[in-house]
């Protein structure tokens, strides 16, 4: 009953949210001084809200139709569903590698890890770049293509950088459950019985602390989509966010804005739903282990 009433509120949050900063710039005037116009944005607020009960406003139909929405929607979840596999791939063999490798290796791989998570995004984004201009310079190879332009829609590039910093993080996370976890009794009576490392680490730690890793995948995702979100607007790709600058340049239906943004966030939607489920498993754990 109370996720019943909980699911609601937050999408009504959701959509003040929306209404909020969608119309901020009416609300705040910059000239040579600082001013505020409340008149001015609540009537905005107004006519927003009236077109969301109305549905009157079909203009955006017509965008969507212009601009192709199920082609392009179809382009970013591709992009996001890649880079969320090529996270949960890297993070989880590089943690395996750390967890079997010698202490010196292992240790190696996870300096390694914890400096390129702190390079930030645009750093990671203008170092691809230069890497695929100048190799295409030297070379002249061309199978990588970094914009999407006259009807080009590029993965490679796109999937590496949207999922570089996002893996480190997820990498880093699950270095430090497994780290944590080796230590308790079930995993040394494993090894005591002869188990090998790889064995226990695959049939009984992976398994054990996989409710953590969904719960860590809500933090990967708003990364990623923020990450798409930035890569599709600095490469020019035929993306939701290309229709989404669109709405608002064109000053555009806030219904239209709105189904953009649901549609944009609805893979965190879907892990919120798995995190629940993720929670419950290891209260469950927790209960068991008391």
């Amino acid at each position: 009953m109370k996720r019943l009433i909980e699911w609601p509120v937050r999408l009504v949050l959701m959509v003040f949210g929306f209404l909020f900063v969608f119309n901020l710039p009416s609300l705040i005037g910059i000239g040579n001084t600082l001013t505020l116009h409340p008149d001015t944005f609540w009537k905005y607020v107004q006519e927003n809200i009236q077109q969301l009960i109305q549905f009157g406003d079909t203009s955006y139909i017509d965008l969507f139709n212009e601009q192709s929405l199920p082609e392009g929607y179809a382009y970013t979840i591709s992009i996001f569903a890649s880079s969320l596999v090529a996270v949960i791939v890297f993070g989880l063999l590089a943690a395996m590698f750390v967890h079997i490798m010698p202490k010196k290796i292992g240790g190696f791989i996870k300096r390694g890890i914890n400096f390129f998570e702190g390079v930030p995004d645009l750093m990671v984004i203008f170092i691809i770049q230069f890497f695929v201009i100048t190799l295409y310079r030297e070379t002249g190879l061309k199978f990588l293509q970094l914009y999407g332009v006259f009807g080009a829609r590029p993965y490679v590039v796109p999937v590496v950088t949207v999922s570089f910093l996002p893996a480190m993080l997820f990498a880093q996370f699950i270095i430090k459950v497994l780290e944590e976890e080796k230590v308790k009794d079930y995993v040394q009576y494993s090894r005591a019985k002869g188990l090998s490392s790889l064995r226990i680490l695959i049939v009984h730690m992976l398994r054990n602390t996989f409710p953590l890793f969904i719960l860590q995948l809500r933090t990967s995702i708003w990364v990623i989509l923020s990450n798409i979100f930035l890569i599709e607007f600095l490469f020019t790709l035929p993306g939701l966010t290309g229709i989404l600058q669109l709405i608002v340049m064109r000053g555009g239906s806030f219904l239209g804005l709105v189904i953009c943004l649901l549609l944009f966030i609805l893979p965190l939607l879907v892990i919120e739903v798995l995190s629940l489920f993720a929670i419950k498993a290891v209260n469950r754990k927790e209960s068991a282990s008391i």
